[in-house]
């Protein structure tokens, strides 16, 4: 059942963000409507999916070729700029678009390296060198109090509870103030 979820979102992936086998940001790349930080996500993409190669042994067979084709498109528009060697974000389209920045060449970096995966060492478990404990009450603790903080009273709850009353009512009566419509002679 696992492997039928996984193979599944693997192919839901590949056919939404690497159509034609080239990774798009389908949020802003086809309408030239990427923000800063969006010109990094290929990149991130390139990096989760590779990560899943190692994590679900079974799926390498499908996503690396898409990798290394989606990264070759990345490199060989790095063809922009002064020096000749900027990137930009258009893969798919085979030239530099004309629009560099460090998220293009974060993007096209992280393409690059995912192609690495096969060297690198997988991620770390609690077995298998992982430091964190972790914790299954999902940081809900034992419920004891940290050290050098006070215990919520009924007193602390009253207080909180009566200011939030005051503020949403006078929240209300000022929107209902500014919705108000006089009516005139």
């Amino acid at each position: 059942m696992w492997g039928d979820r996984v193979d599944k979102l693997i192919n839901y992936g590949l056919k939404t963000f690497f159509p034609h086998d080239v990774a798009v940001e389908i949020s802003c790349e086809l309408n030239d409507g990427c923000k800063t930080d969006m010109f990094t996500y290929k990149g991130f993409v390139h990096r989760w999916y590779a990560t899943i190669t190692q994590i679900a042994p079974f799926t390498a067979e499908r996503i690396l070729p898409v990798l290394q084709k989606s990264a070759q498109a990345a490199v060989a528009q790095c063809t922009g700029g002064a020096n000749g060697r900027q990137c930009g974000l258009k893969w798919a389209d085979g030239k530099y678009d004309g629009k560099t920045g460090v998220g293009q060449e974060m993007s096209v970096l992280a393409a690059v390296q995912s192609l690495l995966i096969g060297k690198a060492r997988p991620p770390v478990t609690h077995d298998s060198g992982g430091t964190s404990a972790g914790n299954p009450d999902g940081g809900q603790g034992d419920g004891s109090v940290m050290p050098n903080q006070k215990s919520v009273t009924a007193g602390d709850r009253a207080g909180a509870s009566i200011i939030t009353i005051l503020l949403l009512g006078g929240a209300c009566g000022m929107f209902g103030w500014m919705s108000y419509e006089a009516s005139g002679p």
